[in-house]
């Protein structure tokens, strides 16, 4: 399976039958395609967005970093969007292999704080006030690999479990 299929599919089982879900474009939105009726969603590439008193907001990102930070690609637009969380669908590393989730981020931050979850083709990610916390892997990759390509200190949960799709 491809690191976008994977993405995609994983972020399809968080989103399933939630309600005020807003999606950027790219990989959110795509899984935006795969939910039933039961998710309530609104396209933030559509201009929905001026919306407010959302539950979630998936979106991509340049950089996360390990404090929760929000940083866009350049030239993205900021999506208008007020969520209670955010989560955050992207590879692990960009195509030049150079990690996303960093301890701080290079690119200018959109929203600070604001990330929870990280989604990406090799585990998922949970933000916390101790650090990054890798709490699911995909079957076949250790987490020394994730470990690797992650720039910021990242702590493997006692519970952790397989990525299910």
């Amino acid at each position: 399976m491809k690191a976008h299929e994977v993405i995609v599919r994983r972020l399809v089982k968080e989103l399933q039958g939630r309600q005020g879900v807003a999606l950027g474009p790219g990989l959110p939105e795509l899984a935006g395609s795969f939910l039933s009726d039961s998710t309530e969603t609104y396209l933030i590439s559509d201009g929905q967005t001026g919306l407010s008193k959302l539950n979630l907001a998936v979106v991509e990102a340049a950089e996360v970093s390990q404090q929760g930070d929000l940083c866009l690609p350049p030239g993205a637009k900021a999506p208008q969007v007020a969520a209670k969380n955010w989560v955050v669908a992207t590879t692990l590393t960009d195509p030049k292999g150079n990690p996303r989730i960093v301890r701080q981020c290079r690119y200018p931050v959109f929203q600070s704080r604001c990330v929870k979850k990280i989604i990406t083709e090799k585990g998922v990610i949970e933000v916390t006030d101790q650090g990054l916390v890798l709490r699911e892997i995909k079957p076949g990759i250790g987490t020394d690999e994730v470990k690797s390509q992650t720039g910021a200190s990242l702590h493997i949960a006692d519970d952790i479990k397989l990525m299910e799709f």
